[in-house]
C-alpha cells in the first residue's frame, strides 16, 4: 500500500494552476490540519502523555490520517511501538477505525462478546452509544432464527461492513459497525478498564435473550465529569454587565 501526503503546489507549479485548484489545495490543507489537532485533542483526553507522544513519533515514520490516530493510539496504549504502528499503516490495518467528531466527546469504542452454545465471539465496535444494545440483539435473533444459522453468524453478517451493512437500513438497529480483527481486539481488551478510550464490554447471551453491559469505570468518570461541565455551563445565568458608576459629587460632600 503506498501512501503519500498531498503536497501544495510550489512557487513554479503555482503558475500552472487556476485559483480555483489552489483554493482547494488550501482549503484541503486546512480541513486536514483541523482534523488533525481534533484527533490528537481526542488522543489527550483518553490516552496516556507516553501514547499521544508515540503516535506523534509515528508521524515521523509514515503519513498518519486523521482517521487512523485513534487505532494508532489503541495499539500503542498496548505497548506497540512508533514503528511498529507505521507498519500497520502501510499495509492499511488502520483504516476504517474512529475519526473524532470534537476533541471532548466521550469514546464510542467498544467491545461486544456473543455467547452461544458454550461459545464466545468478540467483536469491536466503534459507535458504542449510538445503538440499543437490546434492539440489537432482537434484530439478529430473528434474522438467524429466519436464515437458520447461529446468532453469531448473524452478528458477523448484519454488522461486518460499515459499508453495505444491511442492517444500516434498519431503524431500530440505529448506528452499529462491528469487526472481528483479532489484533486489535486483543489490544482494546488488554487496555479495557486501564484506559477510558474503551467504553464498556457488552456481551450477548444468545439463548437467554440477555445483554450485560460492563461499563469501563475509567470512561463512565470521565463521561460524568464531562456532563456536569455542560450542565453547570448551560445552567449558569448571563454574566451581568457591571454599570458604569456615575461621576459627580459624592453625597454630603459639600466644597
Amino acid at each position: 500500500m503506498i501512501r503519500q501526503a498531498v503536497p501544495c503546489p510550489d512557487a513554479k507549479t503555482t503558475e500552472t494552476w487556476h485559483g480555483y485548484g489552489l483554493d482547494m489545495c488550501r482549503e484541503f490543507s486546512y480541513d486536514f490540519l483541523a482534523a488533525m489537532m481534533i484527533s490528537f485533542g481526542f488522543l489527550k483526553h483518553n490516552f496516556s502523555p507516553d501514547t499521544v507522544q508515540n503516535v506523534y513519533n509515528a508521524i515521523s515514520c509514515t503519513t498518519l490520517l486523521p482517521s487512523e490516530l485513534v487505532a494508532a493510539a489503541v495499539y500503542i496504549q498496548n505497548g506497540k511501538t512508533a514503528p511498529q504502528v507505521a507498519v500497520l499503516a502501510e499495509r492499511g490495518h488502520l483504516t476504517c477505525f474512529h475519526t473524532p467528531r470534537s476533541a471532548d466527546e466521550n469514546s464510542p469504542l467498544g467491545l461486544l462478546s456473543v455467547q452461544e452454545n458454550g461459545n464466545v465471539k468478540t467483536f469491536y465496535t466503534v459507535d458504542f452509544g449510538s445503538f440499543q444494545p437490546e434492539k440489537i440483539l432482537l434484530r439478529a435473533r430473528t434474522f438467524a432464527k429466519e436464515h437458520a444459522i447461529p446468532v453469531t453468524n448473524a452478528v458477523a453478517l448484519l454488522w461486518n461492513d460499515k459499508s453495505s451493512c444491511p442492517a444500516k437500513a434498519d431503524d431500530s438497529s440505529h448506528r452499529l459497525f462491528m469487526a472481528n480483527d483479532p489484533e486489535m481486539i486483543r489490544a482494546m481488551t488488554a487496555i479495557f478498564k486501564t484506559c477510558p478510550a474503551v467504553a464498556a464490554h457488552i456481551t450477548f447471551e444468545a439463548e437467554e435473550n440477555r445483554v450485560q453491559i460492563d461499563y469501563n469505570p475509567l470512561w463512565r468518570e470521565l463521561a460524568e465529569r464531562r456532563f456536569a461541565k455542560a450542565f453547570h455551563r448551560d445552567a449558569a445565568p448571563p454574566r451581568r454587565r457591571p454599570e458604569l458608576q456615575r461621576q459627580g459629587k459624592p453625597k454630603g460632600r459639600d466644597r
